[in-house]
């Protein structure tokens, strides 16, 4: 993996909390948005491998956002906050700038809840979309096509359940370098074969979905909490995204990694290796075996 450029944080909106990756309509770069501390949320857009901030915006009665959600149909955002308040805003492009711009829709509180999940689903085939909360401890990923769901359990971890009757298939194991140690959000990553998940104690950890077998670590800093991940793919390479916080002086900084062409072009070159070493024997064996049968004639010959 290796990082690519991106926009400078502001430290008065708080370390950032929720990261989602959005697909809009009529719009063919890349669209993050993210929310923070301090009731910020904001929105990134990719172009030429650099990416720009189009907007900057403030919940009302702002709190810590714990979750967003966007609905791809009809370029919606909701998003949710520990002060339970629940806002959806309408997206759309700004003319003179062809900047992406914010409209609220609504803003909704929920007494005596916190929420810390929020999406967007539909029913009956309609093209319209409900909105759901959730509100449990730890984080969770659901992966539709492969009908199965990770909990970030603070106690022992990431766990693979089977959406179909709720048991669990896979527990991944994480290396605690703290007795208080513990991961923190989980994401499917690589269409459902890899777990990702990130830590308080300065790791990001990358797991075989089905194997369970740890693929990479990749580390933010010894005392780096990271606060939250998201996963997607760039022109077909995939690309992880991380929030950390600092714990001693609380500062925050958003990392991109994407997986490393390089890799797999010396995956290409060690086959072609093993090609070439698979001609070379069999030319052995075939010269050997027409030298063998030739010497059995001449040895017939010499016999007659």
């Amino acid at each position: 993996m290796s990082a690519i450029a991106r926009p400078s944080t502001v430290s008065n909106r708080g370390a950032t909390l929720v990261m989602i990756w959005a697909h809009q309509a009529d719009e063919p770069q890349n669209i993050l948005y993210a929310g923070t501390q301090n009731g910020y949320f904001f929105c990134w857009r990719q172009r030429d491998r650099v990416f720009e901030e189009n907007f900057v915006l403030q919940m009302t009665d702002p709190g810590k956002i714990t979750a967003m959600a966007f609905d791809s149909t009809n370029n919606r955002l909701c998003l949710c906050s520990r002060t339970d308040v629940v806002q959806s805003w309408g997206i759309s492009k700004d003319p003179p700038t062809s900047k992406w711009i914010a409209t609220n829709i609504f803003t909704r509180r929920f007494p005596k809840l916190v929420p810390q999940a929020i999406m967007f689903a539909a029913f009956d085939n309609s093209q319209d979309c409900n909105i759901m909360l959730h509100d449990p401890c730890g984080d969770a990923a659901f992966n539709w096509r492969d009908g199965g769901f990770c909990l970030d359990d603070p106690t022992s971890g990431p766990i693979l359940f089977c959406v179909s009757d709720q048991m669990k298939a896979k527990m991944y194991a994480i290396h605690r370098e703290r007795t208080y140690g513990r991961t923190r959000r989980v994401r499917f990553g690589e269409n459902g074969s890899n777990i990702i998940c990130g830590s308080n104690h300065g790791c990001v950890y990358v797991f075989d979905t089905w194997s369970g077998e740890k693929l990479q670590t990749l580390g933010v800093g010894a005392l780096e909490w990271v606060q939250v991940i998201v996963t997607t793919e760039i022109g077909g390479v995939s690309v992880i995204f991380a929030a950390q916080t600092c714990a001693l002086d609380f500062s925050e900084e958003t990392l991109v990694w994407t997986r490393s062409r390089w890799d797999m072009s010396i995956g290409w070159s060690k086959m072609f290796e093993a090609v070439k070493v698979l001609i070379f024997l069999g030319c052995i064996v075939f010269l050997y075996q027409n030298l063998e049968a030739r010497i059995r004639v001449l040895h017939k010959a010499m016999n007659m």
